[in-house]
């Protein structure tokens, strides 16, 4: 686990001595200024954030926070994303829980129903503005009309393909899902380049990349087993049937997406913004374009939540989530996660300073919160099991709708 205690203690230890070079010579007052500074309160912060730019902007903000004031002292903790909530649902006693939680968005609501979350509502009253929020961002910590936690940050996805390759091949940007089959066939190149890669793995992760297409399809979050959405599923089969996408999708996870991107091995992929730091610093010449238009066109509204956990020191939490509430901390901890920010102006900001997030911070007032699609963990999980049917068996596609829209309307 990923803890900043040593460097605290360095840091501590290093602001006494400086403390003690200072203008009063009293050694008491020395002494008791180590003495309180030592018994500040401790949080723990658990977050499934695991790339470079995740963990040195965690880092970032936990100093800061640190720095900040005297009263608590914060470090944070690594768990895997699989593992997060049953982690969270296995805590028996008060003492193995965290303060807060950096959670996915659509876990949120499964964690106010188990009482896990601490209604903060009160609490954010006069430090909050709901209305600087996207909407639909913003719907991932509500409950009952109460708030449970605050919007860390946003994100979506869109397909980030390889400028080279689509010169060579004489290729434009597809707008449609008959220009994007054509485009992926034309870069596929047998044995050593797939034309398209997206992650299938089981759970929320392949389901949050298939859900772009079957909203392209004209699925509406009331209602996704529309007769449309089976054009998702045929799109998917038939670059599976012509090789133009590779089997090891089933395992990939969006990190291994970026990395055979860099390989060389995929010309194009679906990812989010959480892929740029790598992509910059590797040089390559990349490109982003929207979700090729089919009947419509639409993204999912992804993201994490900061909240805090019940029975925990909940006045603690509140104060380290106001202090990343504070316009120039968010901006900055944005900035260095390469995280789109929650608020509609600061987001819009930091697309005129990255210009490489354009399409992404274009697509987020159009985005849909998982939380607006009826049944979210039903329709995930069939989904999920679909992607994987699709990817690892012999069934047909045709077997694999129906039993997709049997589950659904179980």
């Amino acid at each position: 686990m990923k803890k900043r205690t040593i460097y605290s203690l360095v840091m501590l230890f290093f602001m006494m001595g400086l403390m003690g070079c200072g203008g009063k010579s009293d050694d008491n007052s020395s002494d008791t200024e180590i003495v309180k500074n030592d018994k500040r309160q401790e949080l723990i912060l658990w977050t499934y954030y695991e790339t470079e730019a995740q963990k040195k902007g965690l880092d970032k903000l936990v100093d800061g926070f640190n720095e900040s004031q005297q009263q608590y002292k914060i470090s944070w903790e690594y768990v895997p994303m699989a593992d997060f909530i049953r982690a969270l649902s296995f805590s028996q006693s008060g003492e193995n829980l965290p303060d807060l939680v950096l959670a996915d968005n659509p876990d949120v609501g499964s964690l106010i129903k188990l009482g896990m979350l601490a209604d903060i509502t009160d609490h954010l009253q006069e430090t909050v503005s709901v209305k600087e929020y996207y909407q639909e961002v913003w719907k991932s910590v509500e409950g009952r009309g109460r708030y449970y936690g605050v919007p860390f940050c946003c994100n979506n996805t869109a397909i980030i393909y390889n400028k080279r390759m689509f010169r060579e091949k004489g290729l434009e940007v597809p707008t449609t899902w008959d220009e994007f089959k054509e485009t992926a066939a034309a870069l596929t190149k047998e044995g050593s380049c797939y034309g398209f890669a997206m992650s299938a793995v089981s759970g929320e992760q392949g389901a949050f990349q298939f859900m772009p297409w079957m909203l392209a399809a004209g699925a509406r979050p009331d209602c996704m087993a529309d007769s449309r959405c089976k054009d998702a599923f045929l799109l998917i089969d038939g670059l599976l049937k012509k090789k133009c996408m590779p089997n090891d999708c089933l395992n990939w996870s969006q990190n291994d997406l970026t990395k055979s991107f860099l390989e060389g091995t995929v010309a194009m992929i679906e990812n989010g913004p959480w892929a740029m730091a790598e992509l910059e610093e590797s040089g390559m010449e990349y490109g982003i374009f929207k979700f090729p238009a089919h009947t419509s066109q639409g993204v999912v509204a992804g993201g994490e939540v900061l909240a805090a956990v019940n029975g925990k020191n909940v006045s603690g939490a509140v104060s380290f989530i106001n202090y990343y509430n504070e316009k120039e901390v968010m901006e900055e901890i944005c900035q260095i996660t390469r995280n789109i920010p929650p608020k509609v102006e600061l987001a819009e900001s930091f697309g005129q300073k990255n210009p490489q997030y354009q399409v992404f911070i274009s697509q987020m007032e159009d985005g849909i919160s998982r939380k607006s699609i009826k049944d979210w963990k039903k329709v995930c999980n069939a989904l999920s099991d679909s992607l994987n049917k699709m990817f690892g068996s012999e069934e047909s596609v045709e077997e694999i709708w129906r039993k997709y829209v049997k589950e659904i309307e179980r």
